[in-house]
């Protein structure tokens, strides 16, 4: 009799209360609104989730040594000229370093040059894998999560398992990766090898989980797996989803940070707790690459300006806030948008001089 299964190539969905797409409902937290927020602006493109991230060869935090800020423009401008022509592919490979490196200097028009530009690599044909009896056994939702390179080829290579629940269904699924071909991803047209995860969620048909069954599963998920970016950026929403002051939930998104530099999200609710208990320094090269990587979200544009603010810097403070502002949809919640208005007039009394803004780097 040949087993049945659901597979889910995505992360797990992370309930809101709201639909993905629209408004959200309150009360909500500022993590579950930020990811609300994602979801509208970009339902389809936004990287969500520990498995979707922009790959870290291509988003570099760390490159900020390669491009001098006074040069940033002009390096940025050599780059997009050159993707423009016909470059070889260790062009296109130097055009994205550069790029990264003009972004990790808070070139915001590289930043967001990358983000418009880059297209993830996509599936588009292969072998489905043979899932061991064991897995039907155990009747709990299984996820394996590997690790490798796609190049330009359309072939996955270098492939290691961080995640799974049987070492030989770990070997089964990086045997359907290797032969699976896929379509590169591209960078303003042109093929290039990208790093990434591999996730496959193996859900069995029927399977009622409460939510405290699903809190003791996640947790022995990172017990087993301490490597999974994934595994934590779940243990991470879930307990962020209940109150962002349940014990361990920081110390959850320190590790998912650590794991996941490039994920924005876990950047940016870090930095808003880290913010919650005075610590604006080790909030300020968080929200940095938040910035970096969502710099349209209005939640890292709040989070930008709150450490801003704690670190004495008014006027940069009160940009980011009234870009913050600015950027909440008309449908979004009342509530929040008064919430965001009443935290702009704070700034706005308190700023010593009262001193005009700094022009804004993100174009409308």
């Amino acid at each position: 009799m040949r087993h049945t299964l659901i597979v889910f190539l995505s992360a797990v969905l992370w309930a809101t209360g709201c639909a993905h797409s629209g408004a959200p409902s309150l009360p909500a937290s500022h993590g579950q609104l930020s990811l609300a927020m994602a979801y509208h602006l970009d339902p389809e493109g936004n990287p969500r989730e520990a498995s979707e991230l922009p790959p870290a060869s291509l988003f570099n935090p760390g490159a900020r040594g390669g491009v001098a800020p006074v040069r940033a423009r002009e390096a940025f401008d050599e780059a997009v000229a050159l993707l423009k022509g016909a470059p070889t592919e260790a062009q296109v490979r130097q055009a994205s370093a550069t790029l990264s490196a003009a972004c990790a200097v808070d070139l915001y028009d590289a930043c967001e040059f990358l983000l418009a530009n880059f297209q993830r690599e996509k599936r588009l044909e292969g072998p489905s894998p043979e899932v061991p009896a064991e897995v039907f056994r155990l009747r709990k939702p299984q996820v394996v999560v590997l690790r490798g390179r796609v190049d330009t080829d359309g072939r996955a290579r270098e492939l290691q398992v961080v995640e799974a629940p049987f070492p030989k269904f770990g070997e089964e699924v990086m045997r359907v990766a290797a032969a699976t071909r896929y379509q590169p991803a591209m960078l303003a047209g042109h093929p290039i090898a990208t790093s990434r995860l591999f996730r496959l969620q193996f859900q069995m048909p029927l399977e009622n989980r409460t939510p405290e069954a699903e809190l003791e599963w996640v947790r022995m998920r990172v017990a087993r797996f301490p490597e999974s970016a994934d595994a934590w950026s779940h243990l991470a929403k879930l307990l962020g989803s209940r109150t962002p002051e349940a014990p361990g939930y920081v110390e959850a998104l320190e590790r998912l940070s650590a794991l996941a530099p490039t994920y924005w999200w876990a950047a940016n609710e870090l930095s808003w707790q880290y913010v919650q208990t005075g610590r604006h320094a080790e909030a300020e090269p968080k929200v940095r690459v938040a910035r970096q990587l969502a710099p349209r979200n209005p939640y890292v544009l709040e989070t930008s300006a709150a450490v801003l603010w704690g670190l004495g810097r008014c006027d940069e403070a009160l940009a980011d806030q009234r870009q913050a502002v600015a950027r909440l949809q008309e449908q979004w919640p009342r509530e929040e948008r008064e919430r965001f208005e009443r935290t702009l007039a704070d700034y706005k009394r308190d700023c010593p001089g009262g001193s005009p803004p700094a022009p804004s780097p993100i174009a409308p």
